[in-house]
């Protein structure tokens, strides 16, 4: 294996979370309720690799810190994902998200938030991006089951690196929508499902969206260890040139919760 960048696997593990792509952050699967109070967090770690006719390394550090006071909630969230294939490296990206949330109505919330990211492979140099919008909670009970809807808006800086015979690289400011639906589900007391759908429009063009379908199943395996199954589909209705419009991804993590 090559040298990993181990700077950046220790910061982000000060911090936490996991990034999809196309500048979509689920943090409802990490997110914890408004009526949890104080600090609190979670720290997720994913190995796998294989030695043989191929040899694969792949590796991620995630986490969250989450401080709740009343109403309001204030988190960090980041990642770093680094992964190679017979010493090539083929997966290296990383992200921060920090997000305020303020619950003014029993079934009504609004939230601020700022993040950044880079993916070396969808040749991604930087994205910064500042948003906001409401939370409705369309249906709940106690903490067996959730339906929440999310609207609000975002803008963005992207730049783009620059390769040969390319010519869409640079940077480049825009606004989109952005929308999602929750579902939760706490199926037992070990078994805990959820589903995010996000949706992405750029205002000035419908035609280029982002979406993003993630699912999610925890296995609780002590009062502070879990095993997450995660399924990821990701789709960018216009992606860079030589960049595929969907990815799918699936991985299995430990994630280990304090307080």
């Amino acid at each position: 294996m090559k040298n990993t960048p181990l700077t950046a696997i220790i910061f982000i593990s000060s911090y936490g979370y996991l990034v999809p792509a196309n500048a979509i952050v689920n943090v409802e699967s990490i997110r914890i309720g408004l009526s949890t109070p104080g600090v609190s967090g979670s720290l997720d770690l994913g190995l796998s690799g294989k030695r043989g006719n191929t040899d694969k390394d792949e590796y991620n550090i995630s986490g969250r810190i989450q401080n709740n006071r009343d109403k309001s909630t204030n988190f960090i969230v980041a990642s770093y994902d680094y992964g190679e294939v017979r010493n090539v490296t083929n997966t290296d990206k990383s992200f921060i998200h920090g997000r305020h949330v303020v619950q003014f109505r029993p079934k009504q919330a609004w939230e601020i938030f700022t993040q950044a990211e880079k993916n070396r492979f969808s040749r991604l140099s930087f994205r910064g991006l500042i948003g906001g919008g409401l939370r409705f909670t369309l249906a709940e009970t106690a903490e067996q089951l959730g339906l929440y809807l999310g609207t609000g808006l975002y803008w963005s800086r992207e730049t783009l690196d620059e390769r040969v015979k390319l010519t869409d690289h640079g940077t480049e400011s825009f606004s989109r929508a952005n929308l999602y639906l929750v579902y939760k589900h706490k199926l037992n007391n070990q078994l805990s499902l959820i589903s995010t759908t996000y949706y992405q429009p750029r205002l000035s063009n419908p035609q280029d969206y982002r979406a993003l379908e993630q699912a999610g199943l925890s296995v609780k395996m002590t009062d502070n260890l879990n095993l997450k199954l995660l399924l990821d589909v990701t789709h960018d209705n216009h992606p860079p040139q030589s960049i595929k419009q969907t990815d799918i991804s699936y991985s299995t993590r430990f994630s280990y919760r304090f307080k």
